[in-house]
């Protein structure tokens, strides 16, 4: 006869090793569960190393907006999951649909309380609201502030209205520590990056723009390489191309900027884009030539929003392939994978319909 074993007694450094190997945080919150022993052992303050999931858009004339059974996909696990959005008096209609989501889910407008911004995250219920700014800033994106995207992130929220008429529109960013919105007048396009107490702000075909965090200076601006300055790029392979969109990344500790360009006729297909990347020599930013482009990432891989993204490093057995960039196409709100070497895009597959990137975090 087999003698029975106590699985509570296992040691904690054991349950440790076994919780930073699960792919998903689904399966982590499983494994808490099972006894008292093991949650205490293994605490929600360390959970192991997330990738992004998908999460569910659901079209609704002209915005997308959510359901209270949400739908995400795990590209590591492929798993569909399925998370009640609890909170009650959640207004799914203020859903913010921008970019790349970590930890929280943004709503324009909170229930009762009147505040312009509620974040709300649908894995432990907990949420939070931001109060007004003076210029009404609404609308919010994440920017990430250091080299984990779920626990170093802030929060940067733009006058919209501002920027539509191209005029100089506002930025700001929630200093947590002081509870308070630090605000700045200056052109802001929503692409931005945050590096060693420094804002990077920047939009198609502009310079450039680096901010001091405290004193919101302006210390300098950068122009951008020579191949996004011209509206009708000729690609080597013939083939007239123009901008997408253009992104700033932190990666490995370096700032990339990622010219997405797609062919000028709209019959051709998004696997037919083509993206450059450029590294910032930070030491020489007077200098034009200060994007130097590059034709690998390594092990790093970039995850693309709208108009915001961010950095990993790649892990064995994820479901997600090294030096490679993965990207929602804003049209359709469909996801695709660029292997920079060979310098291909296909088609990710997907359960949903319409979909974004979403970082899950405790």
């Amino acid at each position: 006869m087999s003698e029975e074993r106590d699985w509570s007694a296992l040691p904690s450094e054991l349950l440790h090793l076994i919780a930073q190997e699960l792919l998903d945080l689904i399966d982590f919150i499983r494994l808490r569960a099972v006894c008292s022993a093991w949650r205490s052992s293994v605490p929600l303050s360390d959970p192991p190393h997330q990738f992004p999931w998908l999460l569910e858009l659901f079209d609704r004339g002209s915005f997308s907006s959510l359901r209270r059974k949400q739908r995400f996909y795990s590209v590591c696990s492929a798993q569909t999951l399925m998370i009640p959005l609890t909170k009650r008096k959640l207004k799914l209609q203020n859903f913010v649909h921008r970019g790349v989501y970590s930890g929280y889910l943004p709503f324009a407008g909170d229930d009762d309380s009147g505040s312009n911004l509620l974040f709300f995250n649908p894995l432990t219920n907990d949420h939070f609201s931001l109060p007004s700014t003076d210029g009404g800033l609404d609308t919010p994106w994440m920017v990430w502030t250091g080299s984990d995207p779920v626990r170093n992130r802030t929060i940067v929220v733009d006058d919209q209205n501002l920027v539509w008429t191209s005029e100089l529109g506002r930025w700001a960013f929630y200093d947590r520590s002081i509870r308070k919105w630090v605000e700045h007048s200056g052109y802001y396009d929503h692409c931005c990056c945050y590096w060693q107490g420094m804002f990077f702000f920047t939009c198609i075909h502009k310079d450039t723009e680096v901010f001091d965090v405290q004193s919101r200076e302006l210390l300098c601006k950068i122009p951008p390489p020579k191949t996004e300055s011209i509206q009708d790029w000729l690609d080597r392979d013939g083939i007239a191309r123009r901008v997408a969109q253009t992104y700033l990344v932190v990666s490995s500790g370096v700032i990339l900027r990622v010219i997405w360009f797609r062919g000028v006729w709209e019959k051709m297909s998004v696997e037919e884009s083509v993206f450059h990347i450029y590294r910032l020599d930070f030491e020489r930013a007077e200098d034009k030539s200060c994007w130097d482009p590059i034709s690998d990432i390594g092990d790093q891989i970039l995850f693309l929003g709208e108009t915001n993204g961010f950095s990993m490093t790649a892990k064995p057995s994820i479901g997600f392939k090294k030096g490679c960039i993965y990207f929602i196409d804003p049209n359709k709100n469909k996801p695709y994978m660029h292997d920079v070497l060979a310098g291909t895009v296909e088609r990710l597959p997907s359960p949903f319909e319409e979909c974004a990137w979403f970082l899950p975090g405790l």
